[in-house]
């Protein structure tokens, strides 16, 4: 899997960041000359103090483009200086804030309307158009600080619904700067936006913006009314007819504007130009469609539902399954043997009705039939049979007759019992993965929501998560951030996230323009800090199958070396040896725990066989993150770690796989250190491989452990060997 979006290629292609930096600068430089432009009641302080506050969210790069902008509007355009004044004093005061961290950056946009508030008082407004700017300008503040991650970030996959609709109003109070100049222009801008957002499916996103904008446009002028009505009346066909390409959109939109007429002063040399200037326009200027917002996620969660279902009906499935083999009381056999006992020899005996009734308790010579069935008489259980039974010999003669065959009965019911359990153990494994798999399906992507959803509850101020793979091991998470700085982030906020995934995290990028004012851009990178290098050697004894088998595979973070020994030489012990690894691995891979695996496949192993065959079981998991070793060993021979010339032993005394149900578990755990040398060998290897290594680690330096394998190999095999032989060589290695 490979990293995708835009935005990692901020991290990872220099050029590309230096083009979205320019971007970025070109974009504020102009947005803050057209906002400057836009004057209610003559002043643009409403629009331009909500995109100050923007830009300081974002960093002095963006500060210093929004001057120019400024500047660009006062000399060319005669802008009143003032807006300039109050963005230089809002700035001090804001750094005179961070400087001695007295304010919160939610606190900010009503410190501006304050600001606001009192120019609007001072150059002497009435009191309710005071107001009105003063509220005006808390609005615009929120709709902007809105944009911060879509700044900052610079890409398409930040648009969510809330954020179009705040695009929506910042673009079309650029195009508001226009009116002074060209109302005909404005409005052929303004029509061909509404065709674009609609072809974009956004129309639901563009009305609220479309009704704020209106509404200014009204308090700059009432004269606007009738070409306000004229785009957003026609609006109201575009939800009754469902248009696919602009062809469509752009004939329904001429269509449209038929009913005009009916509701305005309908002037067809004004109107007539604006409406197919636009149309026309929309019509050949080229525009890449891309799928509508969020409807991806909704496909694929319709898409998960229905894989869902077909899960839960495999775990129903499973259930009904599993309860067929579910541990029920174990039926005993012995009344019906007693029943064969008595029909043999007390049927047609003179006493059968009295002498089951003596002083000693009701039906004792029974019980003692059920006795002689499951186990030895003592002396005095023979004295009272020799006492009371009118043919003793008789008696003991046919409870030995019946106790062999008894018993053999009973050992293959427990033998029925054993594989019911086993049985039992592998249906509920399968019917847990089932369990989890639609679970994992029903949420989604559940890491990112999770993740934010547990961060906010420390009451950290999160604008943007996302979580991108590099690899199945490998993953950065992007994240937007108020209210913060860098101490609280490497402080607090990582090892908390750190501490809820379980998982390691490294900083890739740190951005902290205003630190608790502003925005900060955070990449988090975890990813493995180690690898193995590995040599596997193999010699057989059989020349047409080795008996040994080995697997090499990973699982997330972990890397996995299995060496099975089947018991004998040739293909059959071959055969044994592989599916053991195989299945081993199959489970790994699906999400289940070590020691359900090797409960599972010592079980299927005494299934398949009926304890006449077994192989050994040798596994190293490595975690490449912390570098920690977890040895799992059944009938193996010890494996060694070397380091620094000193040997360190790792032994056990469990039983192959395939014996006994269940196996005890046979696991340890090791912290490796880099450059350490680990040594999975078989049986058939040496007898005395720690003596073996002893004399021969000189010879190992900075090897790859491919060679180190080949030559260990070749100086036992001098030696006269009478089973197969595998080696598998390890060393841990730093990123």
């Amino acid at each position: 899997m490979h990293v995708r979006g835009e935005n990692m290629e901020l991290i990872i292609n220099p050029s590309r960041t230096k083009k979205i930096k320019l971007q970025f600068v070109i974009y504020i430089t102009l947005i803050s000359f057209l906002v400057s432009l836009v004057s209610i009641h003559h002043t643009s302080l409403l629009f331009v103090l909500p995109l100050f506050y923007l830009c300081f969210m974002c960093g002095y790069r963006a500060l210093l483009s929004y001057l120019v902008g400024l500047l660009i509007g006062i000399i060319f355009l005669k802008v009143p200086y003032e807006v300039l004044v109050i963005s230089l004093f809002a700035f001090v005061l804001l750094q005179f804030c961070l400087l001695f961290q007295s304010m919160k950056s939610r606190y900010v946009p009503y410190l501006l309307t304050l600001i606001g508030g009192i120019y609007y008082a001072y150059i002497q407004i009435d009191l309710l158009s005071t107001l009105l700017l003063t509220v005006l300008t808390y609005f615009n503040t929120i709709i902007f600080a809105y944009l911060a991650p879509l700044f900052m970030h610079g890409e398409s996959e930040l648009l969510t619904h809330v954020r179009v609709k705040a695009l929506a109003v910042v673009v079309l109070i650029c195009m508001m700067s226009l009116l002074p100049y060209s109302q005909i222009i404005t409005m052929i801008l303004i029509r061909v936006f509404i065709l674009v957002m609609i072809y974009h499916e956004c129309l639901d996103d563009l009305l609220p913006g479309l009704f704020y904008a209106s509404m200014l446009m009204l308090l700059m002028n009432l004269g606007y009314k009738d070409d306000i009505l004229s785009f957003l009346i026609p609006l109201f066909f575009f939800y009754m007819v469902k248009c696919q390409n602009k062809l469509s959109i752009t004939s329904l939109y001429f269509v449209s504007h038929l009913i005009l007429p009916f509701f305005l002063e309908f002037s067809y040399p004004y109107h007539g130009v604006i409406v197919a200037m636009s149309g026309i326009i929309f019509a050949i200027i080229p525009i890449h469609k891309t799928k509508p917002l969020l409807s991806s996620s909704y496909q694929e969660m319709t898409m998960k539902q229905q894989l869902s279902k077909q899960v839960d009906s495999f775990c129903r499935l499973f259930e009904q399954m599993t309860a067929l083999f579910t541990t029920a009381p174990q039926r005993s056999h012995s009344l019906e043997y007693i029943g064969y006992i008595y029909e043999d020899m007390c049927q047609n005996c003179t006493s059968q009705e009295t002498c089951f009734h003596k002083k000693y308790g009701p039906n004792r010579l029974v019980k003692l039939m059920n006795k002689g069935l499951k186990e030895h008489y003592s002396e005095s259980d023979e004295d009272f049979i020799y006492h009371y039974c009118l043919k003793p010999e008789q008696y003991f003669q046919t409870i030995k007759a019946y106790q062999k065959d008894y018993r053999k009965v009973h050992r293959v019911q427990q033998e029925y019992q054993t594989m019911k359990k086993d049985l039992y153990h592998q249906f509920s494994l399968l019917n847990d993965v089932f369990h989890q798999f639609s679970s994992q399906l029903k949420i989604g992507h559940i890491e990112e929501s999770h993740i934010l959803e547990h961060m906010e509850g420390y009451h950290f101020q999160i604008a943007h998560l996302k979580k991108y793979y590099e690899s199945q091991s490998v993953y950065y998470i992007e994240i937007g951030l108020y209210e913060i700085n860098k101490e609280e982030i490497e402080n607090e906020f990582i090892p908390i996230l750190e501490a809820y995934l379980n998982e390691t995290l490294d900083i890739e990028v740190l951005k902290t323009p205003m630190h608790q004012l502003g925005y900060t851009y955070l990449v988090l990178k975890h990813h493995t800090r180690y690898y193995v290098q590995y040599g596997i050697s193999q010699c057989a004894k059989d020349p047409v199958a080795c008996g040994d088998s080995y697997g090499v595979f990973a699982m997330d973070e972990n890397q996995y070396f299995a060496v099975s020994d089947g018991m004998g030489q040739g293909q059959k012990a071959s055969n044994d040896s592989s599916l053991t690894i195989d299945v081993m691995k199959q489970l790994i891979v699906n999400g289940i725990s070590l020691n359900d695996t090797v409960q599972s496949v010592n079980a299927l192993l005494k299934i398949k066989n009926r304890n006449d065959m077994f192989t050994t079981v040798d596994m190293a998991q490595i975690n490449l993150v912390t570098g920690d070793l977890t040895m799992v060993k059944y009938g193996a021979c010890p494996t060694y770690i070397l380091r620094d010339q000193e040997l360190i032993e790792i032994a056990s005394s469990s039983l192959p796989m395939g014996i006994v149900s269940p196996l005890e578990t046979s696991m340890e755990k090791y912290q490796l250190k880099t450059n350490d040398i680990v040594f999975i060998v078989t049986d058939g290897f040496t007898s005395h491989f720690k003596d073996f290594i002893e004399s021969n680690k000189y010879l190992i330096d900075d090897d790859h452990p491919k060679e180190i394998a080949h030559l260990l190999t070749n100086l036992a095999s001098d030696e006269d060997k009478n089973d197969d032989m595998t080696l598998v060589v390890l060393k841990l290695c730093k990123q």
